[in-house]
Order: structure tokens, then C-alpha cells, then sequence
């Protein structure tokens, strides 16, 4: 895995986060789980468990359609994408536990884990996938320090800066040209939908949207923030 610029925490494990919760049967199992931790829960019970939240009925009332349907997606899918980013383990007993993972001791994360209906204007499940992207939560991170709307050429170039961790004077054109070509297309209208960020493309502006980022301490560490101000008090 590849470390973001000056960060001791791995990219891609952000991104594994955010996209394995950005599933609302992981976020349940994961809930399942967690209410059974320390002690840990075997496969078998956590599949009956998810069938009956699933099909909305209690255990006893389950069909053996409905637990082998979630046996499978349990195996299969579910719960290897939890087990594989360090947020569930597996004991030498068996049973399935709970992690410390750090993602945890975020209240935010916790009221999402937690089902205790946190509500972002958007699909959770499409805010969770916005954010699994490195450079969309470095788009996100540069519009929380801004009190106006920036163009895309602006945002480029800081998000590129920060990148490369280097300054806004020091970016090549040839590299603000692609990062404004994958705001563009691909991040930019991702943010959009997700009710993460104001995009108009006509007039050419980006803004955040409302009055709080979720998940900000997940975007960046603290010495990369004092950086990107640096860089900025470097172009005034």
C-alpha cells in the first residue's frame, strides 16, 4: 500500500474504510458483531441474526431460505470486505469479534455503525463511497478552509499542491490540467451526488455543502493541514 504525502497512516486503508462501510448489510453485521464483542459471535449465529434484521422478523421466525441467503452473502461477501480493512477478526475459536480500529473512537463512524440514524442529506451508503477516494477527501479537506467558492481550476491546483506536498507555485500546468480533468468528470460530480459540495459547472464554482464536513479527521493529518496552509500563505 502507498502512504499519502507526509501521512504515517496508509491511502488505501481510508479508502478500504469508507468503502466497506459504504454497504448498509455491512454496516448491520458490523453492528451485530460489535453488540456481541468481547465475547465474539460464530458465523452460524451471526447469519440467523442478519436474516432476521434483514427480513424484519425475529429469529425464531426465520426461514431457512432466508438464513442460507444470508449465510451465503455473510461467507461471501459481507463479512471478508470487514475481516480484510482490520475492522472484524476472527478468533482461533471461531467466533467473529470486534476490533480497536481506530475508525471506532469516531463519533461520527460510531453513530453510523451504531445505527443511531445520523442523517448527511444523501444516501449513506453514497456519502460512504464518496469519501472512499483519496483525492475526493483532499477535494473536501481544501473546500473546509475556504470561505467562498472556488473554481476548478483553483481547486485543482491546491489539491495538486497538497498531492505533491510541495507549493501552489511549484505545480506543473500539465498537472493542474489532469487533476481538473478528474474533478470534472469523475470527482467532482461523485462529491455532488453524494450532497458533499455546491458544483456548478456553468459558472464554473465549487463550494462545500453545509455547514459541517462529516468525517474531517479522516481526511488529512494535522501536519498536513498546517502544510496546505503554509502552502497558501505562500501565494499571498
Amino acid at each position: 500500500m502507498s502512504n499519502s504525502a507526509g501521512s504515517g497512516r496508509s491511502t488505501d486503508a481510508r479508502d478500504e474504510v469508507f468503502g466497506a462501510l459504504a454497504d448498509g448489510v455491512r454496516r448491520e453485521l458490523l453492528r451485530i458483531v460489535r453488540e456481541r464483542s468481547p465475547a465474539g459471535i460464530a458465523k452460524t449465529d451471526l447469519a440467523f441474526e442478519l436474516a432476521a434484521v434483514l427480513a424484519d422478523k425475529p429469529l425464531v421466525a426465520v426461514s431457512d431460505d432466508e438464513y442460507q441467503r444470508a449465510l451465503v452473502d455473510c461467507h461471501h461477501r459481507t463479512l471478508p470486505a470487514l475481516l480484510d480493512v482490520g475492522l472484524l477478526e476472527e478468533t482461533e475459536a471461531g467466533t467473529v469479534v470486534a476490533t480497536d480500529h481506530r475508525a471506532f473512537a469516531d463519533p461520527e463512524i460510531e453513530a453510523v455503525v451504531s445505527d443511531r440514524g445520523a442523517d448527511y442529506g444523501a444516501d449513506l451508503d453514497a456519502v460512504l463511497a464518496a469519501l472512499a477516494d483519496a483525492r475526493r477527501r483532499t477535494v473536501l479537506s481544501e473546500l473546509e478552509t475556504q470561505s467562498q467558492p472556488l473554481s476548478t481550476e483553483t481547486l485543482a491546483r491546491a489539491v495538486a499542491a497538497r498531492e505533491a506536498g510541495t507549493t501552489v507555485r511549484d505545480v506543473s500546468e500539465d498537472r493542474v490540467e489532469a487533476v481538473v480533468t478528474s474533478l470534472v468528470h469523475i470527482h467532482l460530480p461523485r462529491l455532488q451526488d453524494a450532497g458533499l459540495i455546491g458544483y456548478d459547472a456553468e459558472v464554473d464554482s465549487v463550494s462545500a455543502d453545509g455547514d459541517r464536513l462529516p468525517w474531517a479527521g479522516w481526511f488529512e493529518d494535522e501536519h498536513e493541514r498546517g502544510r496546505s496552509l503554509g502552502n497558501r500563505a505562500a501565494t499571498s
